[in-house]
């Protein structure tokens, strides 16, 4: 029996945070290359944070801090971390 592949989701809520800076990822802007994060650090600047976009199909939730620790997870309990 195969397993259904799970689609991930597009990061829409601010409950979805970069694995990068710890902002929500609701306030990365797309721009072309990358995502900027438009949000202020605790200095009062804007967040440096950009993640670049590896492939033209690259989605922004593939740096959601959730999904990044689930995949770790699930990698380790097979034998493949």
């Amino acid at each position: 029996m195969r397993k259904k592949k799970e689609e991930k989701k597009e990061a829409e809520t601010e409950e979805d945070i970069c694995c990068v800076c710890g902002h929500s990822l609701s306030t990365h802007i797309d721009e072309k290359e990358w995502w900027r994060c438009h949000s202020l650090g605790a200095d009062a600047y804007q967040c440096e944070c950009r993640l670049v976009k590896l492939s033209d199909d690259s989605k922004l939730i593939d740096y959601d801090l959730k999904h990044r620790v689930d995949d770790h997870l699930k990698e380790f309990r097979e034998g493949h971390g």
